[in-house]
């Protein structure tokens, strides 16, 4: 039957065929084609997993701290909803506590406590300034983007310079606020 599919999808035919009594369509064939292969490709992978939950062995990781956000009581119901956002992000961007997470697992260990309480104070600061509404806010998504690279970059190339760079932006971001 495989090798008849084949032929018929060569042809590019959707000519109905005659087999075992019923009229098959090569595109009926295709699908059962693939049907066969997805069950096949199933029956290789199952084969290849051990026998027992026992031999299974769990993904190792470093347990990194996340600086833990609090949302000011001052607020609007809106700000509140924009500050959530900066803080956990969307399906266009990282949040805060993404990108606090990255810095955090390239710190180095001597420099992580103060690094966690600094990247809170910065975070909840440019936070509760982007979430205002566009025509008075002072802090904008540029702005958001530029500091996010230079702490990303900071981190994959320096690390040990991770608190001066967090110090620059909170200089940057008192500058924008005065």
């Amino acid at each position: 039957m495989a090798v008849s599919i084949l032929a018929d999808m060569r042809k590019n035919s959707l000519v109905q065929v005659k087999e075992g009594g019923r009229r098959t369509s090569s595109t009926q064939k295709f699908v059962v084609f693939c049907c066969c292969i997805v069950v096949m490709g199933g029956l290789v992978f199952t084969a290849n997993l051990p026998a027992c939950a026992e031999e299974v062995q769990p993904a190792t990781h470093k347990e990194v701290q996340v600086p833990v956000y609090e949302i000011p009581d001052h607020l609007t119901e809106k700000e509140r909803k924009w500050f959530i956002t900066f803080q956990e992000g969307n399906f266009l961007s990282q949040g805060w506590q993404a990108i606090s997470a990255e810095i955090m697992a390239k710190t180095p260990p001597a420099q992580q406590p103060e690094q966690k309480i600094a990247l809170a104070k910065l975070g909840n600061k440019i936070g509760t300034e982007w979430c205002r509404p566009n025509a008075v806010r002072r802090v904008n998504s540029s702005m958001l983007k530029e500091w996010g690279d230079i702490l990303r970059k900071t981190a994959k190339k320096k690390p040990q310079q991770l608190t001066a760079a967090i110090a620059y932006i909170n200089q940057e971001v008192d500058a924008v606020l005065d």
